[in-house]
């Protein structure tokens, strides 16, 4: 197995691991379509600034799905963001403490040599 193969396993694995890295994700397309799936999330408030300490106000959030997870329950995957009526991919998950937030996929880079897309989010209120 080559080194690219053994890429494509190693997130497989790591985006299913529900006892590790992953946890529910909830993704809806643009025509409204929802599924569950297991993803890798990040949502990270920056209230100063590591480099100069001032304090300044922003959020963080990315997931990263495993594309085969996404083909699975019948979606596609947000790599054209753009859609004709304006409805975004929206992205859902619990936070550590179990509140759930609600993002819009406002860029995605899909890395199809391992399977794997990261969406960068910026929070959702319908």
């Amino acid at each position: 197995m080559g080194l690219r193969q053994q890429a494509r396993l190693d997130v497989r694995t790591i985006l299913r691991d529900t006892d590790g890295f992953a946890w529910p994700v909830v993704v809806t397309d643009p025509d409204g379509l929802s599924a569950c799936i297991k993803g890798f999330s990040t949502d990270i408030a920056d209230l100063i600034d590591p480099e100069t300490g001032q304090a300044v106000s922003g959020r963080q959030a990315e997931v990263s799905l495993a594309m085969q997870s996404l083909k699975n329950v019948g979606l596609g995957h947000p790599a054209h963001i753009a859609s004709e009526d304006g409805k975004p991919w929206l992205i859902r998950f619990d936070a550590i403490e179990g509140t759930s937030h609600t993002f819009k996929v406002m860029r995605s880079a899909p890395d199809r040599t391992v399977g794997l897309i990261l969406c960068f989010l910026e929070a959702y209120v319908a």
